[in-house]
């Protein structure tokens, strides 16, 4: 009687605690479900994100882009000038179908530069052609879809700073026409 008593009192107090919830699974489905939902945006970042092997992207810094910026403020409309580059017929196929483009494109540069970069660009023609040409064939369609487009204006610099050797002398690229033939 002494054992039921024993036993009925472990009972008791097994009922008075009830039973003990460990934590512990509760932890480690929290932990799975954090550790799923990073991978998810790595992966989705990765698939989504920049394309790494585009050139644009990769040389691309926010440095860069307030840089170009400060550098066309600083410089007042009186005393900057137009070079012409060039004026061709680029055509894009990345949409699936071939579209051409009639395309003129200028650049705004400092008047004490102006001379020096329109020999320049007369002496490298063929070259800056084929680099304005590429920047076109190579373009998104969504990149010849924007207002402004910066996208294309930007990768035109880049190719024209390297032509040209001197990344200070183009302030900014105009693009006054483009037009789909």
């Amino acid at each position: 009687m002494a054992d039921d008593a024993t036993k009925a009192a472990d009972k008791k107090e097994t009922k008075d605690k009830g039973p003990k919830k460990s934590k512990l699974p509760l932890l480690i489905v929290l932990g799975l479900m954090i550790g799923e939902g990073a991978a998810v945006f790595v992966v989705a970042k990765m698939m989504f994100g920049p394309n790494p092997l585009d050139p644009v992207a990769a040389a691309e810094t926010a440095a860069d882009v307030e840089g170009e910026g400060a550098e066309a403020e600083a410089a007042p409309v009186d005393q900057t000038a137009e070079v012409d580059v060039a004026d061709c017929r680029p055509s894009n196929k990345a949409s699936g179908r071939l579209q051409t483009y009639r395309l003129r494109v200028s650049a705004l540069v400092r008047a004490e530069d102006a001379e020096k970069v329109g020999e320049m660009v007369e002496s490298n023609g063929a070259r800056i052609e084929d680099r304005v040409n590429y920047v076109i064939r190579s373009a998104e369609p969504h990149h010849l879809e924007e207002p402004g487009l910066e996208t294309i204006k930007r990768r035109m610099k880049r190719e024209l700073d390297g032509i040209l050797g001197d990344e200070k002398l183009i302030l900014e690229m105009l693009i006054p026409e483009l037009l789909q033939a």
